[in-house]
């Protein structure tokens, strides 16, 4: 049975000690995304992710706009945006911007494609706050865009996000179903590697997570949910877009790669995040979300 690769300290760390807050503190000059102690005083006026599709084609693919953007109620110490960009089911775009004593973040890229497609944007809006003290605590949402592209030569070039049309509903289900099938066979696969038996989990693919923001997992508190996305998005940045780590150690680039499925254990004890590398290689990354595991 392969090991599993542990995400970062305990999740669920609603009361943080002096020490683990002295261990989480980075240097001011690396970018990187760390949990600290949620600021409930700290508000985001506004946070936002969109994908739209862009007039004609270019050498046989259409073009999809990608833009996000968040606004803090205040100037931070650090503010950090990290996007991923999902095409049927596959990493296809990754976005990180990091800005130092601003309140505003501001990003855009594109992104050619030949076929039609599901496209599943979801971005991380991170703030580090910096109080008197040396007390260090942090502001968080997400937000998300989902678009669907038919493009097929059947068909004008079309997109859109909430099918209305018979055409669009069957272009709906044929596209969901793809991705639904890829991410199955990716849970499958892992579970052989791994050892572990799904039924024993709460399936959550990562393009859903941000219901979570106003709705708690089942079993926590919204105070727990919140403090458990943080710290999963910790880990994701520095597990996942930063690079995976297969097991012979080597780390590869995520682009390719399926779209992490989030497995909560029934228990509480623990989560798993689930994704496949472009080589098809299985990983599964751990994090405990009780402070004595």
């Amino acid at each position: 049975m392969k090991k599993y690769i542990f995400l970062g300290f305990s999740a669920l760390a609603i009361a943080v000690s002096a020490l683990m807050i002295q261990l989480q503190i980075v240097n001011s000059t690396e970018e990187t995304i760390t949990f600290f102690p949620l600021n409930e005083s700290v508000q985001y006026k506004s946070a936002s992710t969109s994908l739209t599709l862009q007039n004609g084609k270019n050498n046989g693919k259409h073009t999809i706009g990608w833009k996000m953007q968040s606004r803090l109620d205040q100037e931070a110490y650090l503010r950090q945006d990290l996007g991923l960009l999902f095409v049927n089911g596959l990493l296809k775009g990754k976005a990180a911007k990091w800005e130092q004593d601003t309140e505003d973040v501001y990003q855009e890229d594109f992104i050619s494609n030949g076929e039609s497609a599901r496209y599943d944007a979801i971005t991380f809006h991170y703030s580090e706050l910096h109080g008197g003290g040396d007390i260090i605590t942090s502001a968080q949402r997400m937000s998300d865009d989902m678009l669907y592209v038919i493009d097929s030569r059947f068909s004008p070039l079309q997109s859109f996000s909430v099918a209305k049309s018979k055409q669009e509903k069957e272009w709906k289900n044929v596209l969901d179903k793809s991705v639904r099938n890829r991410l199955n066979k990716s849970l499958s696969k892992a579970e052989k590697a791994y050892g572990f038996n799904a039924l024993n989990y709460i399936a959550l693919p990562l393009d859903t997570i941000r219901q979570y923001e106003d709705q708690p997992l089942n079993g926590f508190t919204q105070k727990e949910t919140a403090n458990i996305i943080g710290k999963l998005w910790e880990g994701i940045y520095k597990n996942y877009y930063l690079g995976i780590k297969k097991s012979d150690g080597t780390v590869v680039d995520p682009i390719d790669s399926t779209m992490p499925l989030i497995l909560v254990s029934n228990d509480k004890s623990h989560l798993l995040v689930v994704t496949q590398t472009y080589s098809g290689e299985s990983i599964v990354l751990k994090q405990l979300l009780q402070e004595n595991n």
